[in-house]
């Protein structure tokens, strides 16, 4: 079971904004038009977690009961839902799956709009991306985001529609047709964080991004708000930058919040739908005042399954278990019983080290073949996002480390190793924050330790880590890169001057997975 934290799970919340309201007229009740906004953020599973909480079939309900009341009623999902997930990483008639089932299971559900978040860009080849965008029925806002082509010039990410491409704006406007037969002009605009780095993706500054869209929207609707998925900190800048703006719908953390700030407010849900906001946009249509009223919903069994929606997530949910059967896992054997809460938030694994980044660091260790010194892990790797308490079964083990990879052995230079320890901690916050085994850090001292041994510029360490780690992907850590060189384990680094790789064929050495290799030292 897992638990989660809910400020309130059915508390009203409400916020007040007034735009360009004309001083001294007089309205009624009657002036009054109101629109619904389902937001959704950071949602990478399509059923309910393991504490019985999300699950997208549910939204689908929530979503339509909504409409019944209210016809002019918009979803949105403010980034992030491509990647990561355990599905997106299988392969599904012959390739990976990567986000197809989410788009599926979306467009079924009835989404609206989303903007683009990091993990939208996690996968090397465009294409993968490009795919995703044709097969969804929903608008994608790009923002300060665009497509760089093989010729350095750039141009906005598109879908390819009927033989066209469509291109994905900054923003939109969205006319509802009121009950008495009047239109409200609902704009969206989007904005996004810069950390999902490909070359094929250009960043502009968010601020002057967004700021050019509100000042495009602002003879062009009546009602303008924001779906982002930036750091909290930077959509608060937003807020200071746009005071004329009543609401941002946000993402990027994954626990919910509610900020205000002057007459602004900024909602973010839990992650994988575990709560939803429903924002009630109250309009007046003589004075021109806008209010918004924000509900934070808690998705779990109460609300029942939509049939079509449902049927979607169970086709995939198949698809998942047997694909997992062909990788050697099965999703329903148990691993081990925890003697203590597991905390795999990002909140955590990002900032401190990490009681799962050690047993994870051990695993590895007890893989070697060589007598590892110390093992090393991007704590991006680890991707659950949640406290995992009880049971553990091979599922749980997939899910908190869906990439999977095989780990490497490799000879150190200890001035290396320094390097990437300090690197590692400078990436505090992010996926490149390092989770170890047998290492210590004094930061009093500002000394690192290597079993307790004080590291040694000068010595030559055997480390294991994930091959991720050695391409050189991760944040700041490109001089990390190493491939094999001309002889037998050695390398192209030069501080890296042996490498022992596991043989893929070989199905006995757990270095060929490091969730192989967990599930075996769990089971000790």
């Amino acid at each position: 079971m897992k638990t989660i934290k809910f400020l309130l799970p059915f508390l009203l919340l409400f916020s007040l904004m007034a735009c360009h309201t004309a001083k001294g007229i007089q309205s009624t009740d009657a002036d009054n038009v109101e629109i619904t906004l389902l937001q959704m953020n950071d949602v990478y599973e399509i059923s309910p977690s393991p504490d019985q909480l999300g699950g997208l079939a549910r939204v689908a309900t929530l979503r339509k009961t909504l409409l019944a009341k209210n016809p002019n009623t918009i979803t949105v999902l403010s980034g992030d839902f491509i990647s990561p997930s355990v599905i997106g990483t299988l392969k599904y008639e012959g390739k990976r799956i990567r986000g197809k089932q989410m788009v599926e299971t979306l467009n079924t559900l009835g989404l609206d709009w989303v903007v683009f978040g990091n993990h939208e860009f996690d996968y090397d080849d465009q294409a993968d991306l490009q795919a995703r965008l044709d097969e969804s029925n929903f608008g994608w806002l790009a923002g300060n985001v665009r497509l760089k082509n093989a010729d350095g010039s750039q141009q906005p990410f598109f879908k390819n529609k009927g033989g066209q491409k469509v291109a994905c704006p900054d923003y939109t406007v969205i006319p509802l047709k009121l009950a008495d037969g009047s239109t409200l002009r609902l704009g969206l605009f989007g904005a996004l964080i810069n950390t999902g780095r490909k070359p094929w993706a250009v960043y502009s500054d968010y601020i002057e991004s967004a700021k050019a869209s509100f000042a495009a929207l602002k003879p062009q609707a009546d009602v303008i708000v924001g779906i982002t998925h930036l750091a909290i900190e930077d959509d608060k800048k937003l807020l200071l930058a746009i005071p004329e703006l009543p609401l941002i719908m946000g993402g990027h953390e994954h626990e919910n919040s509610r900020t205000i700030l002057g007459q602004g407010v900024v909602t973010k849900a839990d992650a994988n739908a575990k709560t939803v906001y429903i924002h009630t946009i109250r309009y007046n249509k003589k004075t021109k005042k806008t209010t918004v009223f924000s509900e934070l919903r808690r998705i779990d069994g109460k609300i029942q399954d939509d049939p079509a929606t449902a049927a979607v997530v169970a086709k995939w949910e198949k698809i998942k278990t047997d694909a997992l059967a062909s990788s050697g896992f099965d999703a329903s054997k148990k691993v081990t019983d925890l003697t203590a809460p597991l905390d795999c938030r990002e909140i955590t694994i990002r900032y401190q080290q990490a009681s799962v980044g050690k047993m994870i660091g051990d695993a590895m260790i007890a893989a070697g073949k060589f007598s590892p010194d110390c093992a090393i892990l991007n704590s991006g790797s680890i991707r659950v996002d949640d406290i995992l308490s009880g049971s553990l079964y091979e599922i749980d083990i997939v899910r908190m480390l869906p990439f999977g990879g095989g780990i490497t052995e490799v000879e150190m230079r200890g001035t290396l190793l320094r390097k990437t320890l300090e690197t590692g901690w400078a990436n505090k916050g992010s996926g490149g924050y390092l989770q170890w085994s047998k290492i210590r850090y004094d930061e009093a001292a500002k000394k690192w330790f290597i079993n307790e041994i004080a590291l040694d510029d000068k010595k030559t360490y055997k480390v294991i880590l994930p091959d991720f780690l050695l391409s050189g992907n991760e944040q700041n850590m490109s001089f990390l890169k190493t491939n094999p060189g001309a002889t037998p384990n050695s390398t192209d680094n030069p501080e890296i001057p042996v490498m022992h790789k596991p043989v893929a064929s070989d199905k006995t050495d757990l270095r060929n997975d490091i969730r192989l290799a967990l599930i075996g030292f769990l089971r000790k």
